[in-house]
């Protein structure tokens, strides 16, 4: 084994990575601005274009209370290496983002009934998708799961021995009963109401608690996993330099693009 293996730091340089390739706040928020100008600028035209009228969504900054910190490797995989630290923030902030969604009318645009069939052919190039739902670099989500980098480590022995004890420590120590599908048991829909309700913070309280569990269960295999990772996220980058630095760059650009709307 590697002698002064430090977890906090290797966590950091997995968040690192995570953020390299999935893109940080300022990335992300580039990538809103163009893909409003590219969704609503061009479902105005086309609307125009038919004589009907239509009022381009407001725009709203779905990132609006995160930071760099909130978007790292983090803990939505149900994964032996999810983030011990990570807890329910980022799940909370999509549920504030949420409200201040519903609440700017961006789910459902004003519509007249006769407006509805052109409006669905207008937004149909895009898929119907909303100006929210932006897509990353090209390939950048399928580098980001590590695949081929934590499929060996999640079948080394060491790991492999240690996950071992994870569903009876669930059970016995913090009265879980897991399951055969640990994803479905980590994120069913506690979260009721609406943010700050009674009933949203019961269920928050609920789902703290079973992360706070899951912590404490997952730590001996996640250490184990994160000691090889460790060791071998160099050669990973530099087996995969040619797309990390072209997913970077891909992210670098929209932000120049963001910063400079065409005239």
């Amino acid at each position: 084994m590697t002698s002064g293996f430090d977890l906090a730091a290797a966590a950091a340089r997995l968040d690192a990575v995570s953020l390299s390739i999935t893109g940080n706040l300022e990335e992300l928020r580039a990538t809103e601005v163009l893909n409003y100008r590219r969704v609503e600028g061009g479902v105005a035209d086309c609307m125009r274009a038919h004589g009907r009228p239509y009022a381009p969504l407001p725009f709203v900054d779905f990132y609006q209370d995160f930071t760099d910190a909130d978007l790292g490797y983090g803990n939505g995989r149900a994964a032996i290496i999810d983030s011990l630290t990570a807890g329910t923030r980022r799940f909370e902030l999509n549920e504030y983002a949420g409200v201040r969604l519903r609440r700017a009318g961006i789910t459902e645009p004003a519509l007249k009934p006769e407006d509805v069939d052109v409006f669905n052919g207008c937004t149909a190039p895009f898929e119907h998708r909303n100006y929210l739902d932006i897509d990353p670099p090209a390939g950048a989500y399928q580098l980001a799961e590590l695949e081929d980098l934590l499929e060996p480590i999640y079948r080394n022995d060491a790991v492999v021995k240690a996950w071992q004890g994870y569903d009876r420590c669930m059970k016995v120590r913090h009265g879980y009963v897991v399951g055969a599908d640990r994803s479905d048991f980590l994120f069913a829909p506690r979260l009721q109401g609406e943010p700050g309700s009674a009933s949203w913070r019961r269920g928050l309280a609920k789902m703290k608690a079973v992360f706070a569990a899951d912590v404490d269960c997952r730590r001996p295999a996640y250490t184990a996993a994160m000691r090889l990772l460790d060791e071998r996220l160099d050669a990973w980058k530099a087996k995969h330099r040619t797309e990390l630095l072209a997913v970077r760059n891909a992210w670098k650009e929209r932000v120049v693009v963001a910063a400079n709307p065409p005239r």
